[in-house]
């Protein structure tokens, strides 16, 4: 091949892959031409989505996407997607982030990116308002605990109980429902009760006001650390959203959403052994 072949032929490469970056604005440029955020929020899931009395967008969730819209200068826009459609309405184009408390697992990066965690759910114990003896899931040793029947926090709850909180003297209750369970707390019946910390959220902020609140997790079981999710080949978009993620945190809103919606303070978002905020 001629020299000048050559050239000509890396030039007419080099052409075709500037006509396929500019054809491929990056969604972050986009959006803030557009001036809106699209956010996909579950509606279904008290206190993260829901609807307030006059059929608005309300939740953790809700306010974390405005919170977003905020710092680019766009309006933020609330599209509902239940559990099932979080994932479509992303790699279809119906919506730019989902903001929708989604479990970051590996199978579920295969089809979008996720950021660092902004939210955590795990199984919480809950005691009365009062209640200064308990601190930590190592004060349940020699105390009453109340679960519901079949749960995960129940699950995670026996895992701990037959581990050695049974040793100590620990007893516990199992009942029916979450009525049940907040209701034998309110009556001094347990010393404590244990539950996934979003259902202790609203009834925190609702009929237990004032009268319970949540102390803190139980250390052995398991988190469901959630990210944000992006469509894979937005890097730029993703990388901005990484930051707000970690700016959300440093200046406390994080922290303010928590109390907020769930009742008690932001976790760590640091696993053991790895680097975090």
């Amino acid at each position: 091949m001629k020299i000048s072949n050559c050239f000509a032929g890396l030039a007419t490469v080099a052409g075709i892959a500037m006509t396929a970056q500019v054809a491929h604005a990056d969604m972050l440029d986009d959006i803030i031409a557009d001036g809106e955020l699209k956010c996909g929020v579950m509606l279904d899931v008290p206190p993260v989505g829901m609807r307030d009395n006059d059929n608005n967008p309300i939740g953790f969730d809700v306010e974390f996407c405005k919170d977003m819209a905020a710092a680019l200068g766009v309006e933020a826009v609330i599209v509902e997607t239940p559990a099932p459609d979080r994932i479509p309405a992303i790699l279809s184009g119906r919506v730019h982030i989902g903001v929708a408390s989604a479990t970051n697992s590996l199978e579920r990066a295969k089809s979008v990116a996720f950021s660092i965690p902004y939210q955590i759910w795990d199984v919480g114990i809950a005691i009365a308002a009062d209640n200064t003896d308990i601190t930590s899931d190592a004060d349940l040793a020699g105390k009453s605990v109340g679960t519901v029947r079949g749960t995960t926090g129940e699950v995670a709850f026996l895992d701990a109980y037959e581990k050695g909180l049974k040793d100590s003297g620990t007893t516990y209750t199992s009942f029916s429902t979450n009525s049940e369970q907040f209701l034998a707390l309110q009556q001094g019946k347990v010393d404590a009760i244990v539950e996934a910390t979003t259902i202790f959220g609203e009834y925190v902020k609702g009929a237990g006001a004032g009268e319970i609140r949540v102390c803190c997790t139980l250390a052995s079981a398991p988190a469901d650390w959630t990210g944000l999710m992006v469509k894979r080949d937005e890097q730029g978009f993703l990388n901005w959203v990484n930051l707000f993620v970690w700016h959300e945190w440093k200046n406390g809103r994080t922290n303010e959403l928590y109390n907020a919606w769930f009742g008690y303070d932001a976790p760590s978002m640091a696993f053991p052994g790895v680097h975090g905020y």
